[in-house]
């Protein structure tokens, strides 16, 4: 499962750099960019809840 969560990690963050800096007028940049950063902070926000749930469970 982290794996597979790095991967799209990395897929969001490739989507939000490509999105800031290959689409110059596209009207779907934003949208974009927005939707893969957000995703990106919420693989980064659950992993590091399941990693406190973890320590404090240990």
């Amino acid at each position: 499962m982290s794996k597979i969560l790095e991967i799209i990690g990395f897929a969001l963050i490739g989507g939000t750099i490509y999105s800031w800096i290959g689409m110059a007028d596209n009207p779907l940049r934003w949208p974009i960019f927005w939707g893969c950063a957000g995703g990106a902070l919420a693989i980064i926000l659950y992993r590091r809840s399941k990693r406190r749930k973890n320590d404090l469970v240990s």
